[in-house]
């Protein structure tokens, strides 16, 4: 009997191995899509070695990875590329078990991964988008632009607002007791959210739940380790991306 559970505790650690076989991640550290996939890799206990990517000069592996859009994140598991943040971060809970006292991103029936994949597909096209709407607006003699992003981030979040507090009676979280999908996509938030607030002065509407949400995953130590410093971000906002979405308008 012994000899069998230690068989079968040397064929988990070899599934383990093939599992874990090559990972490497094509990045750009501020990137609150890399974000994601990095939070993902890191709940999964998944090492991995980031490429840092110029994204001014695109390097022919970055092209010939993703030759559709040409952006990062891209995986690389074992030479296969997994594009787009939302795709990658479902392949990475697929890829790799959860680790012990931790849930997979997706719950187990039908309904729950369909409701689950819907709230990711909403923050993934509303949330954002509305948050860099706001950024962008924040050029001179672009008031009634402010006006209507201002309104926009605060429905959406609001929305959020509603639906993390149908979802969260078990735990903090949209998956509850332990991040799920929605969660990973949202997480960003807590690294993006302090530095708009530090380059900017804004603060995200967030409700009630939102807040709480917010500083369960910031207490998260899984999490922070992965997320970039908030004076880094900050400076970066400033200087880089903030000039950038201005001279875009």
């Amino acid at each position: 009997m012994h000899l069998l559970c230690r068989e079968r505790e040397r064929e988990r650690e070899r599934e383990r191995e093939r599992e874990m076989a090559k990972v490497q991640l094509l990045s750009f550290w501020a990137s609150p899509y890399l974000i994601r996939v990095e939070v993902a890799l890191a709940l999964k206990g998944v090492e991995y070695e980031k490429l840092p990517q110029d994204l001014r000069e695109k390097s022919e592996l970055l092209l010939q990875s993703n030759p559709v859009y040409k952006k990062i994140p891209v995986l690389l598991h074992n030479g296969n590329a997994v594009c787009e943040s939302g795709i990658i971060v479902q392949y990475i809970d697929e890829a790799w078990s959860a680790p012990p006292g931790s849930a997979n991103f997706l719950p187990a029936d039908a309904y729950g991964r369909a409701k689950s994949r819907f709230w990711a597909d909403y923050i993934d096209k509303k949330v954002f988008d509305a948050m860099f709407a706001m950024l962008k607006s924040l050029r001179p003699g672009a008031e009634e632009e402010k006006k209507a992003a201002e309104e926009n981030i605060m429905g959406v979040m609001n929305t959020l607002e509603g639906a993390l507090a149908e979802s969260c009676e078990a735990g903090p979280f949209f998956g509850g007791e332990h991040m799920g999908l929605p969660d990973v996509m949202l997480v960003p938030l807590v690294a993006w959210g302090p530095a708009v607030k530090a380059a900017t002065g804004l603060t995200l509407p967030l409700g009630e739940r939102l807040s709480a949400w917010f500083g369960a995953c910031a207490m998260n130590l899984t999490i922070s380790s992965v997320l970039p410093e908030t004076e880094k971000l900050a400076e970066f906002l400033t200087n880089v991306a903030l000039p950038r979405l201005a001279s875009s308008s």
